[in-house]
């Protein structure tokens, strides 16, 4: 019998690693992390002379507009300019949803490109506001669209 096509018997070494080939596969799956990652940090500014409500929730801010409640004036950040107070009362309420419908829809047409459902709107108002005010402002944007309203509030371990 013919001992020339079986395999020789010698001594095998240790079994080597290919170390070139998994740190090409490691390094790969690190870019693809690092650029196919969302890192999103949700600021909120907060106006000096406000002093927002104290929460016990853990809950974060959602990316999107920003509303803030002071004195006798609304700022919104889709807004060129300050909207009185007052021009979300009543029948004033109907002409302030129609001049800002179309900032709005701007604003939802991108969205619907990546996709997005809800509309968040966070909301600041300083722990003095009086209810009627946030809930007239409240109703208005409610009406334009945004189906998520976030109440911005301090953490109650928080300092400032």
């Amino acid at each position: 019998m013919s001992t020339e096509f079986l395999p020789k018997k010698g001594k095998k070494g240790p079994v080597e690693l290919q170390l070139t080939a998994m740190i090409d596969v490691f390094s790969m799956i690190v870019i693809f992390l690092v650029l196919g990652g969302v890192f999103g940090a949700t600021d909120i500014v907060i106006p000096g002379d406000m002093k927002i409500p104290k929460s016990q929730s853990k809950e974060g801010i959602e990316a999107g507009p920003r509303v803030a409640i002071l004195k006798d004036q609304v700022i919104f950040s889709m807004a060129s300019s300050p909207i009185p107070l007052q021009d979300f009362r009543g029948s004033e309420a109907d002409q302030t949803l129609a001049r800002l419908k179309p900032e709005f829809e701007e604003y939802r047409k991108r969205q619907k490109e990546s996709k997005a459902t809800v509309f968040p709107l966070n909301l600041l108002a300083d722990q003095n506001t009086p209810y009627q005010d946030v809930y007239d402002v409240v109703a208005t944007f409610r009406k334009m669209g945004f189906n998520s309203i976030l109440f911005v509030a301090q953490g109650e371990g928080v300092k400032k």
